[in-house]
């Protein structure tokens, strides 16, 4: 019998078991009249079965504890789904005992019957990991088909938390990914069905990251639970996106700075303003929010911008701010800042290396288009 300890007798459902029984041993003489291969020796699948004849008989005593009898019964209705354990193991010995009895068959026949059809890769086997529900002869009498199919009933190869732990996160798709975090799939739809829906929504990680809860229990078969671990996961991921960069980083150029800033900026719903601090090799210093504006506007006096800059000596500086529409093009507002700004750092001695624009996309450099006036009146 199975471990665990006894819980209480659990008998198995009602069920036509002899018209079962005749109908597997059927298929099983059927599956036999074609030429044997190899695959076809006895005890091929390491189900330990005699192949010689339909009516071979288990070689060793029947296991009735063994997951492909249980699945088998479950599948088919016989094992009620809250039985577990000794007493899953007892049902499914409750009801080859009744196959066997209403056939007048001894019971490890019809347990070499049964085992051969659910076990391995042998010509018999139909009801294994991934079940051959079209050619299976009892279909007509199993509850299987009417249940859709879970994760855990697709191949171990097949199944997304496997495959990340033999081959990395690099060999799942985007939609796989989001099944792990989404762990179980709702009464109609597995969890990769979920995360198909949830992404052919919202299109993108990005705009799944700044949609509500609200907006995400929209989608059919996600609820507050499967939102909060979707929010959770992605806001791990922006976090460790956004983390600053280390004192002595050296900024290399415009996309350099764009792809750092665009993940500690992307989705925000207010324009936010920074102040990189650098030393004369444009080294970072440090970084430091500056203002925190409306939906369209950040309000910055350039004594607040360069405060810190002055206090920690720092020989240049690049401020960036978002535009939440995701457009990054100035308005007339940025470029009046741009150039008080530049007037600023010429007055304190301090050069605006650039001020860079972050849209969701891409961004706007004052300095790639000529547009900061440097000390002197001469354009960067």
């Amino acid at each position: 019998m199975g471990a665990g300890a006894p819980q209480g007798k659990c008998s198995a459902r009602t069920k036509p078991y002899g018209l079962i029984c005749d109908a597997l041993r059927a298929h099983r003489g059927t599956a036999r009249a074609r030429p044997l291969t190899a695959d076809d020796a006895p005890g091929a699948g390491g189900c330990g079965v005699a192949e010689d004849s339909p009516s071979a008989v288990q070689t060793e005593p029947p296991r009735y504890d063994r997951p492909e009898l249980i699945r088998f019964f479950r599948r088919l209705g016989a094992i009620p789904r809250g039985c577990r354990g000794r007493r899953a193991a007892e049902a499914a010995e409750d009801a080859v005992t009744r196959m066997a009895a209403e056939r007048a068959l001894g019971p490890a026949e019809a347990y070499a019957a049964l085992l051969a059809f659910c076990c391995g890769d042998g010509p018999d086997a139909r009801c294994g990991d991934a079940p051959r529900c079209a050619e299976c002869p009892v279909s007509g009498y199993c509850d299987y088909p009417e249940r859709r199919l879970t994760i855990k009933d697709l191949p171990a190869t097949e199944r997304p938390r496997e495959r990340l732990l033999q081959s990395g996160e690099e060999s799942l798709s985007d939609v796989e990914l989001l099944a792990i975090t989404i762990r179980t799939g709702s009464q109609e739809a597995t969890a990769l069905e979920l995360a198909g829906r949830l992404l052919s929504r919202f299109g993108s990680f990005r705009r799944l990251a700044t949609a509500t809860a609200g907006e995400l229990t929209q989608v059919r078969g996600i609820g507050p639970a499967k939102a909060s671990q979707i929010k959770a996961a992605l806001a791990i991921a922006r976090r460790y996106a956004s983390e600053r960069m280390s004192p002595g980083t050296a900024i290399t150029g415009s996309e350099q700075l764009f792809r750092y800033m665009r993940e500690k900026l992307y989705g925000l719903k207010k324009e936010h303003f920074y102040t990189l601090l650098l030393d004369t090799k444009h080294r970072i210093i440090r970084e430091e929010q500056v203002a925190v504006g409306s939906l369209n506007e950040s309000v910055v006096h350039p004594r607040e911008a360069f405060s810190s800059a002055v206090r920690d000596s720092a020989a240049k500086v690049i401020f960036v701010h978002n535009h939440p529409s995701g457009n990054p093009e100035p308005s007339p507002e940025d470029r009046r800042l741009t150039a008080r700004l530049c007037q600023a750092g010429s007055l304190v001695g301090i050069q605006v290396l650039d001020h860079m624009i972050v849209g969701h996309e891409t961004y706007f450099s004052f300095a790639e288009h000529g547009l900061l006036e440097q000390p002197g009146g001469q354009p960067s």
